[in-house]
């Protein structure tokens, strides 16, 4: 079917699309599809095929792949990254980095805590806690190199960034309430496990294929994506 629309309306569309994202992307938040045709006011096909539109010339021109988010609560939204890691890197200020740094020293200790169960990458917060108290990183205090709210990054900026998922977790008495954490979506779209789990291999001074069921998940993980 043929579009009903003029080449140069499209064209516009798909350029404040591509404006609105490059300019929204850097708190690293979900963005709303309803928030996007709001601001624009545009909707329906005429949304549809600019954002299709934006989405190739975004990926070809900047690297920045956008996807959409599965089970969003408030409706339809997605995530952009950039397919080249170590380019991203360097749009970073200083602030991010360190962020960016202790956000891998969570998901890398996510990743492995389930060493022993291939996928069971959930751990309590308590552990969590304990975890980083080992390495002088406290939850309540501020720190020399990742700054005055440690607490607040984990538990709210990385949730709402989808890097952690954080899921409540009730008692049957309902006298105990417990928080666990994972890798959150955006996690699974930036980073590689491989890198996660040979990095981690590298600084204990162990083989990767020590870590038998890590090893295995990243190579079968491997494995399906080339088939």
């Amino acid at each position: 079917m043929e579009s009903s629309f003029a080449v140069d309306e499209i064209a516009s569309c798909t350029n404040s699309i591509i404006t609105y994202i490059i300019n929204g992307i850097s708190n690293k938040l979900p963005i709303k599809e309803r928030d996007i045709t709001t601001v624009l006011n545009v909707k329906g096909r005429l949304f549809n095929m600019a954002l299709t539109q934006a989405k190739t010339a975004l990926q070809e021109t900047f690297g920045i792949v956008m996807v959409d988010v599965p089970d969003s609560k408030s409706g339809k939204a997605i995530i952009c990254y950039n397919e080249d890691s170590g380019k991203s890197v360097l749009l970073f200020d200083g602030e991010q980095q360190r962020q960016l740094t202790l956000l891998f020293v969570l998901l890398s200790y996510l990743f492995m805590r389930g060493s022993d169960a291939p996928q069971n990458n959930n751990t309590s917060e308590e552990d969590l806690v304990n975890f980083l108290n080992g390495i002088r990183i406290h939850f309540d205090a501020p720190h020399e190199y990742f700054g005055d709210n440690i607490k607040k990054l984990i538990t709210e900026t990385f949730v709402k960034q989808l890097y952690l998922k954080r899921e409540k977790v009730v008692s049957e008495m309902e006298s105990e309430v417990k928080f666990y954490y994972s890798w959150g979506f955006r996690a699974h779209m930036e980073f590689d496990k491989k890198m996660v789990l040979e990095a981690t291999a590298k600084i204990l001074k162990k083989p990767p294929s020590f870590f038998v069921a890590k090893y295995q998940e990243v190579h079968q993980e491997d494995k399906q994506m080339e088939t």
